[in-house]
């Protein structure tokens, strides 16, 4: 056995180590006075000879921090994305049954259209899934827009048939979720969802009220985050609820206040919270660029941003997930973003009413020339293909990053890096505090 070359040891406040492994994500605290033994037996575990030692050594393997010696940890990651990449075991589908919106965000990527998914395009989508679920064991949908509760009578009819196919291919169906600005689900929404089999739904917030009004109005121009907050206090006991509070320069120094409304009314403990990144993308957000932060700068807001709500007594952090492989679903032969008209697209960012860079359409398997193009740009990203990607700590966190915005950016030796590989160290210490606060609670 030898050690896997994604361990992490940090020493934190009290004299104990923090042991990661970005492999297999398993986090150790170790006590002062083993950490000399524990790193004597990653060298050299077959020197175990006590009980004690065996154990560690036992734990060391269950956690991921000891590997086979045959084993090439890089080539097995890369098995694993390829797998991912080439495998039709998953069709996943992300519908865009309109891109018009009640809301005008000044950052929002998509091109707004009053158009709505017809019903032969309806039609034509189920089509194009049936043909695809026959060599698929599992359907994995999330409803986008646009605003795509503008359109739940469509969501209805297609969920509904989507079903009826994954029974018809005995297909098992995964989660399906929902993006939304929240404006409109309201508690009978929500159990027409639920009703349909839609699980879960990410809502997006800005900021406390005089923030996020300014920021994500309706389009007439009035706020709209005293209905979205009375709306996911009624539904977060009927869906799985997400808060997505966007940060950039303008507003980080509001962010937390969100957390502790959330906090005041009681729900916190039922919807999950994070902290996302602002980012430009795209004609529609140029005017933006100048506020929104790089990778690197938003890694260490984010650590401020999680160390201000543990001061404020909520002990909350995000934690990093290991990919196992799968990076973005825009690198997956049998992924498909599919806007109104279907025409189908790789990438969320990509969705527009403009065929220009889209991969196909779900009326006709032939391919234009620049659709094959628009193909081969996602085929032929490859985060091993990129030297400093390839070499990384964190490559099975990250895998590269964004696909889109790496091959937008066009660095040669590294992909559109995670804001781990910045605040790894700092957001590990950050949990163990949470951990800890929470024990002296019990």
């Amino acid at each position: 056995m030898k050690p896997s070359r994604y361990n992490f040891f940090f020493e934190v406040d009290g004299g104990v180590t923090l042991a990661f492994n970005s492999n297999s994500g398993a986090l150790a605290e170790i006590e002062k006075e083993h950490l000399p033994r524990i790193q004597n037996l990653l060298k050299h575990p077959d020197q175990a000879e006590s009980d004690m030692d065996k154990e560690f050594v036992d734990s060391l393997r269950g956690g991921g921090y000891l590997v086979g010696d045959a084993i090439d940890e890089i080539s097995c990651l890369q098995v694993d994305a390829n797998t991912y990449r080439l495998s039709s075991a998953t069709l996943s589908l992300t519908i865009a049954p309109t891109l018009a919106c009640n809301f005008s965000c000044d950052y929002c990527y998509e091109s707004q259209s009053g158009l709505r998914m017809s019903e032969q395009t309806q039609e034509a989508l189920l089509e194009f899934a049936d043909r695809r679920l026959g060599q698929s064991s599992k359907l994995l949908i999330c409803w986008f827009g646009g605003e795509p509760t503008l359109c739940l009578p469509v969501i209805e009819r297609l969920q509904g048939g989507l079903l009826e196919l994954a029974n018809k291919h005995q297909s098992q169906v995964e989660p399906t979720s929902i993006i939304s600005n929240g404006y409109l689900l309201d508690a009978a929404m929500a159990r027409r969802m639920k009703e349909i089999g839609i699980s879960e739904v990410q809502i997006t917030i800005d900021g406390p009220p005089e923030v996020h009004d300014r920021r994500r109005k309706l389009r007439n121009g009035k706020g709209t985050f005293s209905r979205i907050l009375d709306n996911v206090t009624d539904i977060c006991d009927i869906l799985e609820v997400g808060i997505r509070i966007n940060v950039d320069r303008e507003n980080t120094d509001d962010a937390c206040r969100v957390v502790e409304i959330f906090r005041d009314r009681q729900i916190l403990h039922k919807v999950k919270i994070y902290f996302a990144q602002v980012q430009s993308s795209g004609i529609a957000c140029a005017d933006i660029r100048d506020r929104c932060f790089g990778q690197e700068e938003f890694s260490k807001w984010q650590v401020k941003l999680y160390k201000t709500l543990i001061d404020r007594g909520i002990y909350h952090v995000d934690y990093p997930e290991v990919s196992g492989g799968i990076t973005c679903g825009s690198v997956s032969n049998n992924s498909f973003v599919v806007s109104p008209t279907g025409h189908l697209f790789k990438c969320w960012e990509e969705l527009s009413l403009d065929p220009g860079k889209s991969v196909g359409d779900i009326f006709s398997s032939e391919l234009t020339d620049e659709q094959k193009a628009n193909i081969d740009k996602f085929k032929n990203w490859n985060p091993f293909k990129l030297s400093e990607c390839r070499e990384c700590e964190i490559l099975p966190v990250c895998m590269g990053g964004c696909p889109i915005h790496s091959i937008n950016a066009g660095h040669p030796d590294r992909g559109s890096c995670s804001p781990w590989k910045f605040n790894l160290r700092e957001m590990l210490e950050l949990r163990h505090q949470c951990e800890q606060a929470r024990e002296a609670k019990v």
